[in-house]
């Protein structure tokens, strides 16, 4: 499954999940608005020697607050679609089957290899031992990633970071307006 059909599959899900988490937040904006509603009308019967100006006044608060409580609340919860989105796309990433681990991987080194010759090789522990190096590439150790390689110049003064979690940072940084249009547009 390439990025693009995980990414689309992922943004499928989440908007699934925006539309529920949007009905909840519309339901709970329509109790705040009905409970806002009761707190005008008590305020009317308590103050109606007043003059209606004041009466006025109050809806206008109370509805600006409730306004204001439930923008809170969706934005909250577009929030947190978004950082479930982007941990579901990486938990996907890292739970790739390791044939499919080991074709990313092939290309990734094959890749680094016309950019750096010559370097060294850094994997998580599990995919330490799935890893064929062509000569010249050396296995530089573990790092803590939920899966994908880092490749450093001999010299140590060049690094290529293909982790997943930095290669969703790059695509999730570049796409981060098309995804939330496409979840909340």
């Amino acid at each position: 499954m390439s990025l693009n059909k995980v990414v689309e599959d992922i943004l499928r899900r989440g908007e699934e999940k925006k539309q529920e988490i949007i009905r909840l937040g519309e339901k709970e904006r329509d109790e705040q608005l009905l409970q806002a509603d009761k707190r005008i009308e008590e305020n009317r019967r308590k103050s109606e020697k007043k003059a209606e100006t004041a009466v006025i006044q109050m809806e206008q608060q109370e509805l600006s607050s409730a306004e204001l409580e439930s923008k809170k609340t969706h934005l909250a919860a577009q929030r947190k679609v978004m950082e479930d989105l982007r941990s579901q796309s990486l938990e996907e990433l890292a739970s790739y089957p390791s044939d499919k681990r080991k074709k990313i991987y092939s290309k990734l080194i094959a890749k680094a290899k016309k950019e750096l010759g010559d370097c060294y090789v850094y994997s998580n522990k599990a995919d330490k031992s799935m890893l064929q190096l062509p000569s010249g590439m050396t296995n530089g150790g573990v790092i803590d990633c939920a899966g994908g390689l880092i490749f450093e110049s001999k010299d140590r003064s060049v690094r290529l970071d293909y982790r997943f979690e930095s290669v969703l940072n790059d695509v999730w940084n570049g796409q981060m307006r098309e995804i939330y249009t496409k979840l909340f547009g």
